[in-house]
């Protein structure tokens, strides 16, 4: 292939065995910029992002998607997602959380059904505007009651769905902003189960009685004209934004069938490790019997370059490091 053909071209060229689609194309030229332009990882979480969407991926997540399922129906009045159509100053995109939304009913919230929802949406979104930007999610808990997440972190939900953000969607969320949570003592240990605990002083911010988006967002704000009325704004009320894309769900719901069973069904090419062509690098040098003269650091130097550091040749010398607490690591 052309040296000048885009990313998308070359790595479907390398690792689909069918031919890629326009809209996958699309999509596929969306992982440099997400791995600020650096191809090689952009490979990888491309690689990643077909894996999750096949078997044995993220099959409780992206598998399954009807739309108009019982469990998703009901998730859509326990919880509101919507995202908006406009971007920040600073070209990011936004996702408004309530959750749970003032028509829930007095039950468990289904997590699997909110996160499928999710993605769903995000898919959706995707489609429409296949174009490189970040991802900022606002989840508003002002009206999260303990009884509500019962049985929620039962399953691994909300960790796919923070690993699937993080290091497999084409889009990364840069910052998570949970707000309105004054009578939340416990957000810590939600954020611990959910699995973003570690991620929170890097990326997540708690908020505990901000109303306002753009209040939050500082500098790089919406515009209020996209924003729901709820968080000053001038877009409409919530509801009446979360009812437009149920029915947006509803209409793509052949679309996001026929997605699910494109990906399910897609095979990938065997991927070319880098430590196999490092093994024959090594065995060229044992049949010149010039094994003998890598030095220390050109074995450590090698290892490090190929990211090799589980499986090394047999032979190659690794660092030991001491960490603070007294520990050793490779």
């Amino acid at each position: 292939m052309s040296p000048a053909a885009s990313f998308a071209e070359r790595w479907a060229q390398d690792n689909l065995i069918r031919e890629p689609s326009e809209e996958e194309l699309k999509v596929l030229d969306i992982f440099p910029h997400t791995c600020e332009g650096d191809e090689i990882e952009a490979a990888k979480r491309a690689r990643r992002y077909y894996i999750a969407r096949g078997p044995g991926g993220l099959t409780d997540l992206w598998h399954n998607r009807y739309p108009d399922g019982e469990d998703i129906l009901s998730s859509c009045q326990d919880s509101f997602i919507i995202p908006l159509r406009a971007r920040s100053v600073g070209g990011r995109r936004l996702t408004l959380v309530r959750l749970p939304a003032p028509t829930a009913l007095d039950r468990p919230l289904s997590a699997k059904a909110l996160l499928t929802r999710w993605l769903m949406i995000l898919d959706i979104r995707l489609r429409e505007d296949p174009s490189p930007g970040e991802e900022v999610a606002f989840i508003d808990v002002s009206d999260l009651q303990p009884a509500h997440l019962k049985s929620h972190f039962r399953k691994s939900y909300w960790r796919d769905f923070y690993l699937c953000m993080k290091t497999i969607y084409p889009r990364r969320f840069s910052e998570v902003h949970i707000i309105n949570a004054q009578h939340l003592k416990t957000i810590p240990l939600l954020l611990l189960h959910i699995g973003l605990y570690p991620w929170k002083r890097q990326r997540v911010q708690i908020h505990t009685n901000t109303g306002d988006v753009n209040q939050a967002m500082g500098l790089d704000y919406f515009p209020v004209e996209e924003l729901p009325y709820e968080y000053g704004g001038k877009a409409g009320a919530m509801k009446d934004l979360n009812d437009q894309w149920t029915k947006k769900l509803l209409l793509n719901s052949k679309w996001l069938q026929s997605e699910e069973r494109k990906f399910y069904d897609t095979e990938l090419k065997p991927e070319v490790r880098s430590r196999i062509r490092h093994r024959s690098a090594v065995r060229t040098f044992s049949n010149n019997e010039s094994y003998n003269m890598l030095t220390r650091t050109h074995s450590c130097k090698s290892l490090h370059k190929h990211d090799d550091l589980d499986e090394g040749t047999y032979g190659a010398y690794r660092t030991l490091k001491l960490t603070t607490d007294m520990g050793y690591y490779v």
